[in-house]
C-alpha cells in the first residue's frame, strides 16, 4: 500500500512539475530560425527524447515499453492492460553566423502529450497533442537613399500544434511475423505571423507590414510496418509512413499599419486590410525505415547470464516540394523549393534487458538503454542557387524506473549539428539539442482493462 501510494505521489508531481515547463515554455519563442519565415514554418528541431538518440529515427523503434506516435501502426505492440503515458520538453540552443555578424539564441517547448493502449487482442489506440510547425526569427537591413538611410526590420512569431487520435490493427499475425497498418487523424489550429517595419535609421516611427496566416482543419497519415522473427535471438522490421497530398483550410490576413511610435500599440495606425480564404495543401512526404534486432546472452556475473540486445535503426525520408509545391489559395508559399531527402541512422545497446528477473543482482549500468546515432539532409530552401545541408551526431540514454516492475521510464537526448551552404559568406547555424521524454505506465499487478478473479 505504501509503494503504491509513493508511486501515485512520484507521479503527481512529475505531471506538476511538467504543467509548470508547459506554462513556462508557452511564455518562451518556440523558434528562433530564419529559416522558419518561409511557407508554414519549421516541422523539425524538437525531437522526443527517445529519438533524439537514435540519430532521430522514428519510425522504427517501438515496443511495449514507449508510445510511439511518429508510426501510428505501432499502437497495437503496447503491452495488454499497461497504458503508456508520455510526454517530453525539447531545447534548443542555437549560434547563428554569416560574414558579417553572429548571433545566440535558444528556444524550449513541451513537444507532446499522448496516451495509447492496446485493446480486442489485435488494436491499439492513441490521443494527443504535438506540435505541427513554428515560426521565429528576428533580422534587419538598411538601404542607403539619395540623402537619408531606410531601416527594415522582419519578425515572425506564431505555432500550429495537433490534436490528434490514432489507431492501428494486425492484418496479419503468426508465430513468427506480424504485419499491422494504422492511421494518425488530427485537428491542426494556430497562427503563423510575418511582420516587416520600415523607417528612417535614428528614428521610432514609420509603417508596418502584417501577415497573419490562420489554419484550423483536418490532417493525417498512414502507416505500416513488418516484423520478421528469423529465429529467437533476431528479428527484422520494415516500416514506412505517408503524409499524402491534403489541403488544411486557412486564412490569411494582410494589414498595413502607421506607428508613429514602434514601443506604443495605442499609436498604431491602420492604413489598409485585405483577407483571404482558401486552403493550405501540404506537400506529400515519404519515410521508408529498416531495423535489425540482434539479441544474445552478454557477459555472466554471479553465474547468471544476461540478456543483451543489440538494435540498428535506418530511416529515409524524401518530400517532393519541387512536383508538389504547399500552396495557399493556389500561391505557392515556398518560392523555388527543391525536393529534400533525409537519412538517419542509429543504434541502441540493452546490456541487461531482462533486469525485473534479477533486479537485486544488476547494478545501475546494465539496465539502461545506450543510444547513438547520425543525421544529413537538405533543406528545401537554397540562398544564392546553394543548397542548405544539416548534419548532426546525437546521443541518448534510457532509464527504465524499476519501481514496482512498471514500464515507466526517463529518456535523454542529446544532437549536435550544423546548417547551412558549407561556406563562410552564408548564414550557418551550429546547434545543441537536449531533449527528455517521460514514460509512464502502471506498475504490473495495477494491470488496466483487466477482468479480477475472486476467490
Amino acid at each position: 500500500m505504501q509503494n503504491k501510494f509513493l508511486s501515485k505521489l512520484v507521479i503527481g508531481l512529475t505531471f506538476f512539475t511538467l504543467l509548470l515547463v508547459q506554462g513556462y515554455s508557452y511564455s518562451q519563442i518556440t523558434s528562433t530560425s530564419p529559416f522558419s519565415s518561409y511557407g508554414l514554418g519549421q516541422r523539425d528541431g524538437l525531437d522526443h527524447g527517445i529519438y533524439a538518440g537514435l540519430g532521430t529515427t522514428t519510425i522504427t523503434y517501438f515496443d511495449s515499453t514507449n508510445l510511439n506516435f511518429f508510426n501510428p501502426a505501432s499502437y497495437n505492440t503496447i503491452g495488454k492492460g499497461q497504458p503508456i503515458f508520455s510526454t517530453g520538453v525539447s531545447s534548443r540552443l542555437s549560434w547563428y553566423s554569416d560574414s558579417l555578424t553572429q548571433n545566440f539564441s535558444k528556444a524550449i517547448l513541451l513537444n507532446h502529450f499522448a496516451m495509447g493502449f492496446s485493446f480486442a487482442k489485435h488494436f491499439g489506440f492513441t490521443f494527443g497533442l504535438k506540435p505541427f510547425s513554428r515560426r521565429g526569427y528576428q533580422f534587419s537591413t538598411k538601404s542607403l537613399l539619395v540623402s537619408d538611410s531606410m531601416g527594415y526590420s522582419y519578425t515572425g512569431s506564431g505555432s500550429t500544434s495537433e490534436v490528434f487520435i490514432g489507431v492501428s490493427s494486425n492484418i496479419l499475425k503468426l508465430k513468427s511475423s506480424q504485419l499491422s497498418i494504422g492511421g494518425n487523424f488530427g485537428y491542426v489550429f494556430g497562427s503563423l505571423i510575418n511582420e516587416k517595419r520600415s523607417y528612417l535609421l535614428g528614428t521610432n516611427s514609420g509603417g508596418i507590414e502584417q501577415k497573419v496566416l490562420k489554419i484550423k482543419g483536418v490532417h493525417y497519415e498512414l502507416g505500416m510496418f513488418f516484423r520478421h522473427n528469423i529465429n529467437k535471438n533476431n528479428s527484422f522490421i520494415f516500416s514506412a509512413v505517408v503524409e499524402p497530398n491534403q489541403n488544411i483550410n486557412a486564412s490569411q490576413t494582410d494589414d498595413l499599419f502607421y506607428a508613429s511610435s514602434f514601443g506604443k500599440i495605442s499609436l498604431y495606425n491602420k492604413l489598409d486590410s485585405s483577407s483571404t480564404s482558401g486552403s493550405v495543401s501540404i506537400t506529400p512526404s515519404s519515410t521508408f525505415g529498416f531495423c535489425y534486432i540482434f539479441g544474445y546472452k552478454g557477459f555472466e556475473k554471479s553465474k547468471m547470464a544476461k540478456d543483451s540486445e543489440l538494435s540498428f535503426h535506418a530511416s529515409y525520408n524524401i518530400t517532393n516540394y519541387k512536383d508538389n509545391p504547399t500552396k495557399f489559395s493556389g500561391v505557392n508559399l515556398y518560392s523555388n523549393y527543391i525536393n529534400t531527402n533525409k537519412l538517419t541512422i542509429g543504434v541502441q545497446y540493452i546490456p541487461n534487458k531482462m533486469f525485473f528477473d534479477h533486479t537485486k543482482k544488476s547494478n545501475p549500468f546494465e539496465i539502461l538503454r545506450y543510444r547513438v546515432g547520425y543525421y544529413q539532409y537538405n533543406l528545401p530552401m537554397t540562398i544564392n542557387s546553394k543548397t542548405l545541408n544539416d548534419k548532426g551526431i546525437t546521443l541518448g540514454i534510457g532509464i527504465p524506473l524499476k519501481g514496482q516492475k512498471s514500464l515507466s521510464s526517463i529518456n535523454f537526448g542529446l544532437t549536435y549539428g550544423k546548417r547551412g551552404d558549407g561556406t563562410n559568406l552564408g548564414l550557418n547555424e551550429k546547434y545543441i539539442g537536449a531533449n527528455l521524454s517521460i514514460v509512464f505506465a502502471p506498475a504490473s499487478f495495477e494491470r488496466w482493462f483487466v477482468k479480477r478473479k475472486l476467490d
